[in-house]
């Protein structure tokens, strides 16, 4: 069985075997993916996608905000961490 780790805020760490973009450039899909999704599915979902750690996920979604690709949600909702709960239940995500 796979161990997965988490930091103190609950967020998964690096994995690889389920953050294989990590480190590598960030295509106009994944930005586009990251702008439309981040505020329906939240950052871990999208971080399972895009195959991308969740602390990175949230920095690049504050980049594309500051540089104006991405806007601010109009009405915040919050997400709570639901893989430290169900191991990593990838069901639990609305985009499968």
């Amino acid at each position: 069985m796979t161990e997965y780790t988490f930091d103190k805020l609950g967020r998964l760490n690096f994995h690889p075997d389920l953050h294989a973009n990590q480190g590598k450039p960030w295509t106009n899909y994944d930005q586009n993916y990251l702008a439309d999704n981040y505020y329906i599915d939240g950052p871990e979902c999208v971080s399972l996608a895009l195959e991308r750690t969740i602390r990175s996920i949230m920095v690049k979604a504050n980049e594309l905000r500051k540089i104006g690709l991405m806007s601010a949600p109009t009405k915040r909702k919050n997400h709570k961490r639901v893989f430290r709960t169900n191991l990593l239940n990838k069901d639990d995500c609305n985009n499968g």
